[in-house]
């Protein structure tokens, strides 16, 4: 079994009242929880919001009971606690104008309460989910196939050029290439450890590998060859989430491995390394 399958779909709703959210619950617990549903229950749209910025979401069912008088704004500051987070909302009665009005502010579904069975609901959920997944690894190979673009693969530059002034590392020095990779791998779990503390960077490890990439003539596009093989070494076999994580996280140490490197040629030197600091 994947990584991605062991993981339980979250599904947040929001009841609108007693009755009508043990129904819900009814729903969607009996018909989902055989295929990994993790129902969480709030009773306010400021509780959602909360749930929503504290842990992550798969999906959010907004049961609206029979009224709508608030349930357009209602989905409006849903999408504006979780942007990318899908949207069901229930409502009372069959209405065409009602479902595009929330569909237009950012609803993914919209289930009549009649119709909203087990059945119903389920694959409600599963689209909803399914389509999110999708979205974002199409995000995702879009922000890799942008890198590969840039690396050294792609059309040579004056930039690449100035700094380097001959072929990149991984053509010219496989064994060092494959070092640094290893290098940036390491890199990459000291940087996204989700138990350090993320307000002080790992800047000795940092240092050390712009000043090993400089000290192979290595430039900007050496430096996203490195990224690029390094980070699709790191999302190898793991969720879609943490591929995002590892895509948009790495992007910004990326951009501060650049300064680095810039740095690096500024000063005209190797960084000083301490023995104590050595890795």
């Amino acid at each position: 079994m994947s990584p991605e399958a062991e993981l339980p779909v979250r599904v947040l709703l929001v009841e609108s009242g007693p009755a009508s959210g043990q129904m819900m619950r009814d729903a969607i617990s009996g018909h989902l929880m055989m295929d990994g549903c993790e129902l969480l229950s709030v009773a306010t749209i400021a509780e959602a919001q909360v749930m929503m910025a504290q842990q992550p979401i798969d999906v959010v069912v907004l049961d609206l009971g029979e009224s709508n008088a608030h349930g357009v704004r209602d989905v409006q500051d849903l999408r504006a606690a979780g942007q990318d987070i899908p949207i069901i909302v229930v409502n009372g009665a069959s209405d065409i104008e009602a479902m595009r009005a929330y569909v237009q502010a950012g609803a993914r579904d919209y289930l009549p309460t009649a119709d909203a069975g087990p059945s119903s609901l389920r694959r409600a959920v599963i689209h909803a989910t399914g389509r999110r997944r999708q979205d974002r690894i199409d995000d995702n190979r879009r922000s890799l196939a942008n890198d590969r673009g840039m690396s050294s693969a792609g059309r040579a530059t004056s930039v690449t050029a100035q700094f380097a002034g001959h072929g990149s590392i991984r053509e010219r020095n496989p064994r060092a290439f494959d070092s640094l990779v290893e290098q940036y791998l390491a890199l990459f779990k000291e940087y996204l450890d989700p138990r350090a503390d993320h307000h002080v960077r790992p800047l000795p490890t940092m240092e050390r590998l712009a000043t090993g990439i400089g000290d192979e003539g290595g430039g900007p596009r050496d430096l996203l060859d490195l990224h690029v093989v390094a980070l699709e070494k790191a999302i190898g076999g793991t969720t879609v989430e943490r591929t995002s994580t590892l895509v948009f996280e790495g992007r910004l140490l990326a951009i501060e491995m650049m300064g680095l490197l810039v740095d690096y040629y500024r000063l005209g030197h190797r960084r000083r390394i301490a023995p104590g600091d050595r890795g």
